[in-house]
């Protein structure tokens, strides 16, 4: 078993006064109070043409790209030097003009060396009021049915051209309402694209209430039909969680179980994908010392090779540094979850993960606490 202590090589390349500055971000973040209302002001900032929030640049350089595609193949050759693969999340709604994106992804982007993985939050290329209608079996218009077979033909055009490449999709959606028609289509491209290669995955939020069941049954159909189900999971990037029922049992009719709840669901969720990766591949989204330590200790228990490529560790780009180095050093698939799009997109991204993951203020404060370590421990090794 290892520890997540080791600080020396992840932050070797960075400045003392890099790092203070990084500390000082972190601070403010890990604060929900103070960043979110900082953020909005970023955003408005952004939109106006406003310069004078200094650290606006900071924070989207730490944790985005927001440049342009060489910028964004630079941190993907940097994340491979460093044993990461990575996963793009362009973060920009692009309906209805998707088209003309798509024809750029499956161009110069996805031959970057490293780039193993597309995350594409649905929503972002078709109204989420299309969806929603089919998922609730509803009627759609002329219109609206041809957008959406529109919208089918160009996922699975950027399926087989990541199949050709063996790179893999993660379709999700931070919708609840739209999720049924999101399953529909992921079931529908895995059973043509993951018969050798495993090429689509599903995202499912463990603060559902069925997604266990939903995962065990996707798996079930998988085996039955001759195909490799891809399933990622992550506890929260849900609109649908609501916070007063997260030290509470879910309401009545609320989609979202409680956060105690929610906490064994991952816990039973990841223990059934380790014991199946021969029949599935996983994608598991955690920054949590605690949850990744567990993994480790299962695929150890389950004899799954930490080199396996049926399993991958998903984080957030620059958020568990101290975490995905350790992780990567030891042989372990880390995927670095990048958003890209502008600055006024990735801190309105930023901002709204406050909203979807109540654990984003401990990710900072846990970062923020690893470089205090180092900074520690530079000081004890000059003799200051």
């Amino acid at each position: 078993m290892f520890s997540f202590n080791h600080t020396e090589q992840v932050f070797q390349k960075r400045s003392r006064f890099s790092l203070r500055c990084e500390m000082f971000l972190l601070g403010l973040l890990s604060k929900r109070f103070l960043a979110r209302p900082y953020l909005k002001a970023a955003i408005f900032a952004s939109k106006h043409k406003f310069s004078f929030l200094f650290l606006t640049k900071s924070i989207t350089r730490l944790f985005s790209c927001t440049g342009n595609l060489q910028d964004f193949k630079n941190i993907t050759a940097a994340n491979f030097q460093d044993r990461f693969y990575t996963c793009l999340l362009p973060i920009e709604p692009v309906h209805p003009e998707g088209s003309d994106w798509f024809l750029a992804l499956r161009g110069a982007v996805l031959n970057q060396p490293g780039l193993s993985y597309i995350m594409l939050n649905v929503d972002d290329f078709i109204e989420p009021r299309i969806l929603s209608l089919v998922s609730n079996d509803g009627l759609l218009n002329q219109q609206d049915r041809t957008t959406f077979l529109e919208f089918t033909e160009q996922m699975e055009l950027l399926c087989e051209s990541l199949e050709t490449q063996g790179k893999s999709v993660v379709f999700y959606t931070p919708s609840f309402s739209t999720f049924p028609a999101i399953h529909a289509l992921a079931l529908e491209m895995m059973r043509k694209f993951n018969t050798e290669n495993v090429t689509v995955h599903l995202l499912f939020h463990l603060c559902h209430i069925n997604s266990q069941k939903q995962i065990v049954e996707l798996v079930r159909t998988a085996s039955e039909q001759g195909f490799t189900p891809g399933i990622a999971i992550a506890k929260y990037l849900t609109m649908d969680f609501k916070a007063e029922n997260r030290n509470g049992e879910a309401e009545n009719g609320s989609p979202c179980h409680s956060y105690a709840q929610t906490k064994r669901t991952f816990y039973e969720v990841t223990r059934y994908l380790l014991k199946n990766t021969d029949i599935l591949s996983a994608f598991i989204i955690s920054h949590n010392p605690d949850n990744l330590l567990y993994i480790a200790s299962l695929m150890e228990t389950y004899q799954v090779s930490p080199t396996n490529p049926r399993v991958t560790i998903g984080q957030r780009y620059g958020m568990a540094k101290h975490i995905g180095y350790n992780l990567a050093s030891k042989g372990y698939h880390v995927g670095l979850i990048v958003p890209y799009g502008s600055p006024q997109g990735v801190l309105q991204h930023l901002c709204n993960l406050y909203c979807v993951d109540p654990s984003l203020p401990n990710i900072f404060s846990e970062l923020r606490q690893a470089i205090k370590k180092e900074l520690h421990r530079r000081a004890l090794e000059n003799g200051n």
